[in-house]
């Protein structure tokens, strides 16, 4: 690993297990600072910092401070929302199962070191029209819904509640997880609140890691999480974890990250496998990047296409002529009448023409991206880590 990777990681286990560590001779803070920020790590960063000796004085480390002061108060403001949440949905006996950030946050030493971007919380479906009154009575705003998620806004905080665990549209993990209710249990009698078992809770928070690495890109915080995950639950049946990550196509990759976190954290030797990891994390930023998310995406289709090249050429007809389901959201008449949908690719031809020029040079510049040699790389690079589109058509 590069000397900047490995001072970063320093910095994040001292924060974690309060120690201090020597940094390496040429660590460079402000490149690193950039890095903590665009990685959503700036208060773990700070409070390693502080541990390892880098004086508060800097005026990098006073911007790191306001940083973490802000994320304090958020960070509060995101608890207090959740748990009002929380009891508005045990009064109107509303099932609920809070989901990844909701229970890491309180893994951490300091809960603003877990910052969250939103708050995951499944619901049954059924529910529903019970829940909108519920939200709008709390002061949110009900926003978009997509595959999996039914979106309301608040301020600091953004809850999403699932529909599913999994988007239906990552069809390998939707078949093993379903809705994912079936991994519940009730917490308590009297009680609306279920969880997971440990086990399935690792499971899936490494199923969520794995997906974005694949699709995208995957950010510090996320394999961060699965080390805190993995040293705060003790005594996890990792056979059990093992075998169902088998089913899920995942064990490889699995024993590839877990290696990985052991070198960042335990003092393993570094492999090729554990620096391929390591360079594509630190490279992602927190939710990936554009470019792997396109390559992602043109590498799903040539599991149909059947090469690289055809992809490519599929992929750029998808661009220019939408299918039925997106064109419904920008048209909705569509739902009624699927017959205009020729109409309406004209229409839409002509209103980017016209009207949105700027989206012409950013697809031009997408399919630039999108060279066959880029695709068979994408799908070499999960082919290395132990990853792959197990879609079954």
């Amino acid at each position: 690993m590069k000397n900047q990777q490995i001072g970063i990681i320093l910095l994040l286990k001292s924060a974690i297990l309060g120690e201090k560590y020597s940094l390496p001779k040429d660590f460079d803070l402000e490149t690193a600072v950039k890095i903590a920020r665009n990685h959503q790590i700036s208060a773990l960063f700070y409070y390693g910092a502080l541990n390892c000796g880098i004086s508060q004085d800097l005026p990098l480390m006073q911007k790191l401070f306001t940083d973490t002061c802000s994320l304090v108060m958020i960070s509060e403001q995101q608890m207090y929302s959740i748990n009002n949440i929380f009891a508005s949905f045990e009064e109107n006996k509303i099932d609920y199962m809070p989901l990844k950030g909701t229970l890491l946050k309180k893994m951490y030493p300091k809960s603003e070191m877990r910052i969250m971007g939103d708050a995951d919380i499944l619901i049954r479906t059924e529910q529903y029209d019970k829940i909108i009154p519920i939200m709008q009575n709390l002061g949110y705003t009900e926003r978009i819904e997509s595959d999996h998620e039914l979106i309301w806004n608040k301020r600091t905080i953004h809850i999403e509640l699932h529909k599913r665990l999994i988007p239906s549209y990552n069809k390998d993990y939707y078949a093993y997880f379903g809705d994912g209710w079936q991994l519940g249990k009730i917490c308590s009698d009297g009680s609306t609140r279920y969880e997971m078992s440990p086990e399935d809770e690792m499971i899936y928070l490494f199923t969520h890691y794995a997906k974005h690495y694949r699709d995208a890109g995957i950010g510090i915080k996320h394999i961060v999480d699965l080390w805190v995950y993995r040293n705060t639950v003790k005594d996890l049946n990792n056979e059990y974890i093992f075998e169902e990550l088998k089913k899920l196509q995942l064990d490889v990759f699995y024993k590839n990250t877990m290696r990985t976190l052991d070198v960042w954290f335990e003092d393993a030797e570094p492999d090729d496998i554990a620096e391929f990891i390591t360079e594509f994390i630190f490279n992602s930023g927190v939710y990936g990047t554009r470019e792997s998310h396109i390559l992602s995406d043109a590498v799903k289709i040539s599991k149909q296409t059947g090469t690289a090249k055809k992809a490519r050429v599929k992929k750029i007809f998808r661009t220019i002529f939408l299918p039925y389901k997106p064109m419904c959201k920008k048209f909705p008449i569509l739902e009624k009448l699927a017959i205009l949908l020729p109409i309406m690719w004209i229409v839409r031809f002509f209103d980017v023409l016209f009207f949105k020029r700027e989206r012409i040079k950013r697809n031009n510049d997408d399919f630039k991206i999108m060279s066959a040699e880029k695709i068979d790389n994408y799908q070499k690079a999960l082919d290395f880590v132990g990853l792959d589109f197990n879609f079954k058509e």
